[in-house]
């Protein structure tokens, strides 16, 4: 991605109670679950921070104060970072507005908080001014856009129709099915469009109001990008960045060991490993194509294969966690035990004893 997308402050929404990633965001804002040893917000800053974004606004709703003890003013990121908390639900447009008064007037980003993606913020900004418009939208291909809303454009890139969760009969053949990826390039003319204090949809109300009159761009690329808004789609996420599949995080490779992590000689981390600082692998545990989080500790003789472990995870002697499995941060595998998938979700606040797999 080109540094100096030219637009200096963003908008993450962080807003959401995480619902659909239960029971993982029951004790943990959704924003703030690992990826690869960060929190999963602590991606999308880095992804902007590389575009030159020097400004970031969090517009809050669910469990804020994680958020803000995290990142703090930035400062020590070398950003500028404010808060705002939305008094009752106020939809992604009302969020916007919420978060108003910390911007400038100046065109912003706007992100959503649950979308991974190595999208070219730079190459949006350009289509965005090469047109005018008011605002612009980013949009990803699918293959089936019946569970989604449809983005139609014009030949000159901008929309022409949005099409909520269209069926059959309303497809046209032929036509590429694109979606609204959740990343935008808003100007202060768009913001003031939406009204304050109100719960307002970005994706229902604002853009089709603006695209009535011409004023919505659409950029369409085939970059990275995934929904990370349930358990299963977030332990894709994990595989992905394994795989070197997400541009701007780098992959293990053969296998990435923290410095800080403490790994017994006669321990075997396999290609695709990736295990966080102060990490513990036992002697002869086995690490393959996983995620071992921040002071996780793999007990002697365990298997992990093909999982995501969070941070402070304990993994007892002797344990097999495979499969596509996701573990919550904190979560206890007792001694012996076996946990297996596909696509198993272990929470924080649960013990595995041996008899349970």
């Amino acid at each position: 991605m080109t540094r100096g997308a030219g637009v200096s402050q963003a908008v993450i929404l962080v807003g959401g109670q995480g619902t659909r990633m239960r029971p993982l965001t029951d004790t943990i804002a959704k924003p703030m679950l690992s990826l690869m040893g960060l929190p999963f917000v602590e991606r999308q800053v880095d992804h902007l921070q590389r575009a030159g974004v020097d400004r970031i606004v969090f517009s809050c709703g669910y469990r804020p104060r994680e958020i803000e003890e995290y990142f703090g003013d930035g400062s020590s990121r070398g950003l500028e970072m404010g808060y705002v908390v939305d008094p009752e639900p106020l939809g992604t447009a009302g969020a916007i507005a919420n978060a108003e008064e910390l911007l400038d007037d100046a065109d912003v980003f706007v992100l959503n908080g649950d979308i991974l993606t190595d999208l070219d913020l730079a190459a949006l900004v350009g289509h965005h001014r090469g047109l005018g418009a008011e605002a612009t939208i980013a949009l990803t291909p699918v293959d089936e856009p019946s569970a989604f809303g449809l983005v139609r454009t014009d030949a000159d890139g901008r929309v022409s129709e949005f099409v909520e969760k269209p069926g059959a009969d309303e497809l046209i053949p032929g036509e590429p099915y694109r979606i609204n990826a959740g990343t935008y390039v808003l100007t202060p003319g768009a913001r003031a469009a939406i009204p304050r204090g109100q719960q307002v949809s970005i994706e229902r109300d604002t853009f089709p109001l603006l695209a009535e009159r011409g004023g919505v761009g659409a950029l369409a690329s085939d970059c990275y990008w995934r929904d990370i808004g349930t358990p299963a789609s977030y332990l894709d996420a994990h595989l992905d960045v394994l795989a070197g599949k997400v541009g701007f995080i780098a992959s293990p490779g053969a296998a990435w060991v923290s410095p800080d992590a403490a790994v017994d000689p006669s321990a075997a981390i396999e290609s695709g490993a990736c295990v966080g600082p102060g990490a513990i692998v036992a002697p002869d545990a086995c690490v393959g194509a996983s995620v071992i989080g921040a002071g996780t500790c793999v007990g002697a003789g365990a298997v992990v294969h093909g999982s995501v472990l969070g941070r402070d995870v304990s993994v007892g002697d002797g344990a097999r966690v495979s499969d596509l499995v996701v573990v919550g941060d904190g979560a206890v595998i007792a001694p012996g035990a076996v946990v297996t998938g596909p696509r198993s979700i272990v929470t924080g606040d649960v013990t595995i004893d041996r008899g349970r797999s």
